[in-house]
């Protein structure tokens, strides 16, 4: 899972139904797994 991205900044200029689409968990992709995966420290 990561975090979906604009969610950090600006908020007030975000409509209501688009904030509530970042609670949504976002799954890696699968070519991105290896790498986040040497990140945190799980190889």
């Amino acid at each position: 899972m990561r975090r979906p991205a604009m969610k950090s900044h600006y908020l007030e200029k975000k409509s209501a139904k688009k904030k509530r689409g970042f609670d949504k968990d976002i799954a890696l992709d699968e070519s991105n797994v290896k790498s986040v995966k040497k990140l945190l420290g799980m190889r």
